[in-house]
């Protein structure tokens, strides 16, 4: 392309503007992007949970972008690519010849106070991670699994290990002595979406999540954001919401969305009355043999910060990332310089602790 259009060009966000979204998705499905990277999640995210003010950027020509980003201006010294904590990835997509190294002191220009811009969890995936610079560098954020469904789901399991595969067995041969019965609805409809996020919120207000504020309870901001997101996905047969029974009872859901072959896990929750039974593995089990025997998702992401139960389930793992590009060499090195002796003092008083 050439360089004298390698420019952003910016506006403000319009969250209902039918362009700017139809923008945002004829360039996500050119570059095959995830359900999460979606304008469905990301204008409805902002709509719902972000600022007032955001700023809707697009890098190249006007006609035939090769990236976009929504923009948060609000901090004049440290602006940023718009991200909140529903949102698994930071609202920035590109094509991926695309150079961070270029297209992010390109954007900083229009914030000509700022000494500092990051993008938040960028997936290597979709943006490969740049080495560092004078003037950019990089930070890990997360470590994430997924698992790939390409075989039938006899050899699927015979590949986990002895103890999932036999902690399963005994929770359901309990079950069976119980005489309890299970169940798994699999939720597409739209007209289905509100009544089980509503589920979904009784259910994990019930649980751990409530007691720390962060539960998607119906009287929290973000449930708003879940039915809303969820409600447009099923629109277009790209939302599932996964519902588990014991009996009548819903013990786990997950609310998840699809593109293509791949599917993501937003959210999961279950009914912690039902201990020692482990309704949420339950249900990712029957989960994962459905899409095995109908082959329409071959890849599940979960986007979360790894966790030992995840290892069971896959060994596939990878790092999401975080870029920082700074004004001038000096106003990184003074920043850096920070950074090193927070990190050191935090080990020097860890090592104390330690030690005491």
């Amino acid at each position: 392309m050439n360089k004298s259009i390698m420019q952003w060009h910016l506006e403000p966000l319009d969250t209902h503007s039918n362009v700017q979204q139809a923008a945002w998705r004829q360039l996500a499905e050119r570059i095959d992007a995830s359900a999460v990277q979606m304008p469905e999640l990301i204008f409805t995210c902002a709509e719902t949970l972000g600022p007032k003010k955001l700023w809707f950027a697009k890098y190249g020509s006007h006609e035939n972008p090769i990236a976009m980003a929504i923009v948060d201006l609000d901090s004049r010294l440290r602006p940023e690519v718009f991200v909140e904590s529903q949102m698994p990835l930071g609202a920035w997509i590109q094509k991926p010849e695309i150079l961070l190294t270029e297209a992010c002191p390109r954007l900083m220009s229009h914030a000509p106070f700022a000494l500092q811009f990051s993008i938040r969890q960028l997936d290597p995936r979709f943006v490969a991670r740049p080495d560092s610079t004078l003037i950019l560098d990089t930070l890990d954020y997360i470590e994430t699994a997924w698992v790939e469904l390409v075989t039938d789901f006899t050899d699927y399991w015979a590949a986990r290990g002895k103890n999932l595969r036999s902690n399963m067995r005994r929770q359901r041969e309990r079950l069976n002595k119980q005489s309890i019965t299970t169940h798994m609805e699999i939720v597409t409809a739209p007209d289905a979406v509100d009544e089980a996020v509503t589920a979904y919120a009784q259910l994990e207000s019930r649980g751990w999540k409530a007691q720390q504020g962060t539960a998607v309870s119906e009287t929290h901001p973000q449930f708003i954001f879940y039915r809303q997101m969820l409600r447009k996905f099923a629109e277009r047969g790209m939302a599932r919401i996964y519902k588990y029974y014991f009996g009548e009872k819903l013990v786990a859901c997950e609310l998840c969305v699809c593109r293509n072959k791949e599917m993501v896990i937003l959210k999961t929750t279950h009914d912690e009355s039902v201990s020692p039974f482990s309704p949420a593995s339950l249900l990712r089990q029957e989960m994962f043999e459905e899409l095995c025997d109908q082959r329409n998702i071959q890849r599940v992401e979960f986007y979360g910060p790894l966790k030992d139960w995840h290892s069971r389930w896959t060994t596939l793992k990878r790092g999401i990332y975080q870029v920082n590009t700074y004004r001038n060499p000096l106003a990184a090195a003074a920043v850096r310089t920070r950074r090193w002796a927070r990190t050191d003092g935090i080990q020097k008083s860890a090592g104390k602790s330690s030690a005491q």
